[in-house]
């Protein structure tokens, strides 16, 4: 029994893609060329690897063992010879990035990417929906949002949880609620999209809130608080300088789990360049000895 291995690298496009034509896509390569050389893989495994119908492909109890085998088998070959290669030169090439929008604490970790790796591009996008990263092009993401994408390895940068405030004018102006759940009777800016935060939690509990204002940006929250438009639930670190200088006022003494969390996304089954690698390494490394509060403070904006 003998293996070819560019099939089998086909092969295991046409698994993760789900059709002929989608692994042809994204190989460059002809549908029938993609359906051929599957076909000559079964017959020199004589196994039947994949059921076909007109509608859709489906694996065999052999095609899934294979798969994993083979999916494995490629992916450490591949990542050895990219090893070797950039073992003998400094890193260069291309690192294709999404960020959350507006995600200030992680400029200082980008900064030192590039002072390390000078010869590195770092294409940067923000992307305000669900990453998509064949589609948009990218090699990994950090997102806000949490992703329950089996085909995504996730890593936690950092959490933090969220503090309760607003200005001594709003609270001259509308009065202070002496309990969280007064704060259906008052103006709250809230986070997300329309409807998406109708609650926040409060030393674990769940307190309806009333808002005409919502935005998914955390900064315009802050801003728009400050103004004394409302009372605001913000991540620690985007508030503890104005608690401590008393610009803004912390309304309950509670306590909050890291209900907004940072991640780190990337592909589970492609292969992962020496860039994208030692910039996940990079990351992993910076984020190590800081607390999330000391991210939102390491860059100095308002």
């Amino acid at each position: 029994m003998t293996m070819d291995y560019n099939a089998a690298k086909i092969y295991v496009n046409v698994v993760e893609q789900g059709s002929f034509s989608g692994a042809a896509k994204i190989l460059s390569t002809p549908v029938s060329t993609v359906s051929r050389k599957v076909s000559e893989l079964e017959e020199s495994l004589e196994l039947r690897l994949l059921e076909r119908s007109t509608r859709q492909l489906r694996l065999t109890e052999s095609g899934e063992v294979f798969y994993e085998f083979a999916q494995r088998s490629i992916a450490e070959a591949e990542a050895g010879l990219l090893a070797l290669q950039n073992s003998k030169q400094d890193l260069e090439g291309t690192l294709r990035l999404s960020i959350a929008f507006h995600f200030e604490p992680i400029w200082p970790v980008l900064k030192g990417f590039k002072e390390k790796y000078p010869k590195v591009k770092m294409m940067i996008q923000s992307y305000p929906g669900t990453i998509d990263f064949i589609a948009d092009g990218l090699d990994v993401a950090i997102v806000r949002t949490p992703t329950q994408n089996p085909n995504h390895i996730v890593r936690k940068l950092g959490g933090s949880g969220r503090k309760v405030v607003a200005t001594q004018e709003y609270i001259d102006s509308r009065g202070r609620p002496a309990h969280p759940s007064e704060l259906q009777s008052h103006e709250c800016l809230t986070i997300g999209l329309p409807k998406q935060e109708e609650a926040w939690i409060v030393d674990g509990k769940y307190y309806p809130v009333s808002s005409n204002f919502v935005s998914n940006d955390f900064r315009m929250i802050k801003y728009f608080c400050m103004q004394g438009q409302g009372i605001a639930n913000l991540p620690t670190g985007l508030c503890i300088r104005e608690i401590n200088k008393g610009t803004l006022v912390e309304l309950f003494d509670s306590r909050t789990d890291d209900d907004v969390e940072f991640q780190l996304v990337y592909p589970s089954r492609r292969l992962i360049s020496s860039i994208t690698r030692a910039f996940i390494d990079h990351c992993m490394e910076f984020v190590a000895d800081r607390t999330t509060e000391e991210w939102y403070m390491s860059v100095d904006m308002p």
